[in-house]
């Protein structure tokens, strides 16, 4: 019988032969138009992959061939696998739109200018990405990868997180909208300022990211509940907390806060008003000090 740790692995060459297949088109293309698109594809396959992986399993050990195959019913799996699993694909979905139709608008990203025009280095960013698939979808996966007979019952805990993990991906959203119409108005003449400091973005310069972190936050602690029963092995909470800690490492500290807040610093540094915003509003957590 298949562990929780090795029903991952569908879920895993999945996220990979996604980003692989994509790498063999665009690549030769030098075109990164398409490449949040398809990361937010790697999220939907593989968490389908890892909702069906076990039934898929299941019938083909018992003989039966792929015609046959019929999908389960929604009520054969556990509330928290349904609501977790929508969750995520929900949030993927959102976010690779909202970036494939931000770069349609900007014609290109230049986080790839010279990497797309280096085959190696561009490939190896694709892989990067099915890494970060299979990082983030790790709850997702562990909580499918639970046998329902296992599966703690729903309770009022889990009715609570899911509430903040809808409050967390709206503050997503709003922080991602409140940009994108100041930019809008930026461009149709109707203020003059340089950066945004309203909305969400008055109480931090990254909103968008603190709401990620705490988006994928709580579908961590969604997954506790169902990994922290009987039977299944107390390494497979340490796994799934991967997800938000490797969420949090990226944007505060490698590829998100550094580079904008260096941008930034390079082009407005020496404006008083920019000082002045670094000075009352925190990089990152609204309730932190002032750390620049």
């Amino acid at each position: 019988m298949p562990t929780v740790f090795s029903k991952l692995w569908p879920a895993v060459i999945a996220s990979y032969s996604v980003q692989v297949a994509a790498a063999s088109i665009f690549v030769p293309l030098k075109t990164e138009k398409y490449y949040d698109l398809l990361g937010a594809t790697g999220h939907l396959v593989s968490a389908t992959v890892s909702i069906y992986g076990p039934s898929i399993y299941k019938h083909f050990k018992a003989g039966g061939s792929l015609m046959a195959y019929r999908l389960p019913p929604l009520a054969s799996f556990a509330p928290r696998q349904l609501v977790i699993t929508l969750a995520l694909s929900i949030w993927a979905a959102r976010l690779g739109t909202f970036l494939f139709h931000r770069i349609t608008n900007a014609g290109s990203d230049s986080r790839f200018d010279k990497i797309k025009q280096q085959p190696l280095r561009f490939f190896t960013a694709w892989v990067i990405q099915g890494t970060w698939v299979s990082l983030i979808g790790l709850p997702v996966w562990l909580t499918n990868a639970v046998p329902v007979s296992q599966t703690r019952a729903w309770g009022r805990l889990d009715t609570a997180i899911i509430a903040f993990t809808a409050l967390s991906l709206g503050a997503e959203i709003l922080a991602d909208r409140q940009k994108s119409i100041w930019r809008q108005e930026q461009k149709e003449g109707k203020h003059q300022e340089k950066f945004i400091t309203s909305g969400l973005w008055s109480i931090s310069r990254h909103p968008n990211y603190v709401a990620e972190i705490a988006f994928q936050t709580s579908l961590f602690a969604l997954a506790c509940r169902s990994l922290v029963v009987p039977g299944i092995p107390a390494a497979a909470v340490g796994l799934a907390a991967t997800s938000p800690l490797f969420t949090y490492f990226i944007l505060r500290y490698v590829s998100g806060v550094p580079m904008l807040e260096k941008a930034a610093k390079k082009k407005w540094g020496d404006d008083p008003a920019w000082k002045q915003y670094t000075r009352t509003t925190p990089v990152f957590f609204p309730w932190a000090p002032i750390y620049d």
